[in-house]
């Protein structure tokens, strides 16, 4: 990892060579359901507090901004307005939960590994993501998924995060490419503003941590699965 916290990962192939096109990825919602463990190492930082637990509906409309976000919704769910300092502390505190068990109900969505494995050979493969990098590192190993990436960026890489373009931006030039050349695959209108806000095409998959269906959402293109994302790549950055 260098001094600006992002983690540089060898791709399955070619690494040796800048490829002709990069695709960057989003972790929670458009590769794995992470939810279940979120919800595990919320509902435990409730307990630790003596409140109701939550479900895992609740847990996957507030996922997507960062850790501390998230806490603050986990909270104002039961009804409880954070200070600062408070938030500070509990965001802390869920950090350690989840480190804990980072990857012990989480699964890669289907397709998930068949699309990056046919995405490999031809394009740098890249992450950038919300998540704190050493959780998302740990998930990354933990699933076998870590060799497929060039570069990981996470919410705690930068002082910024999503939907600010510098950590797309970050993940991209990590990869050896530019914007240009490259793609973004997200589940969410965060990803959307990120995009947009790099000036790098969107491909919006359905099905993830998202409020506002794919479909009336204004990506470059839409999967209905990670198995259409190869080739809605081939079209929008063609070799």
């Amino acid at each position: 990892m260098n001094a600006r916290g992002i983690a540089p990962h060898e791709t399955k192939s070619c690494s040796s060579n800048v490829s002709r096109r990069a695709v960057v990825f989003d972790l929670d919602g458009t590769l794995i359901d992470s939810a279940p463990d979120l919800l595990t190492a919320a509902n435990r930082l409730l307990l630790e507090e003596g409140q109701p637990a939550l479900d895992i509906a609740q847990v996957r409309q507030m996922v997507g901004e960062g850790v501390a976000p998230l806490v603050g919704r986990v909270f104002a769910a039961v009804g409880i307005g954070l200070s600062a300092p408070a938030l500070e502390r509990y965001t802390a505190r869920f950090r350690d939960l989840y480190l804990e068990e980072p990857c012990r109900l989480t699964t890669p969505i289907t397709g998930a590994e068949a699309c990056l494995g046919a995405l490999a050979d031809a394009a740098t493969l890249a992450l950038c993501t919300n998540k704190p990098l050493a959780h998302t590192q740990a998930i990354l190993d933990g699933l076998s998924l870590a060799r497929y990436f060039k570069s990981v960026v996470g919410g705690d890489s930068l002082p910024v995060r999503k939907p600010d373009p510098a950590p797309l931006l970050a993940a991209i030039a990590a990869a050896g490419a530019t914007p240009a050349t490259s793609v973004f695959v997200g589940d969410s209108e965060i990803d959307l503003a990120t995009g947009h806000a790099a000036g790098v095409p969107v491909i919006l998959v359905e099905g993830g941590y998202t409020s506002t269906p794919v479909t009336a959402l204004p990506a470059a293109a839409r999967a209905r699965s990670l198995s259409d994302v190869p080739g809605l790549v081939r079209a929008l950055a063609p070799p």
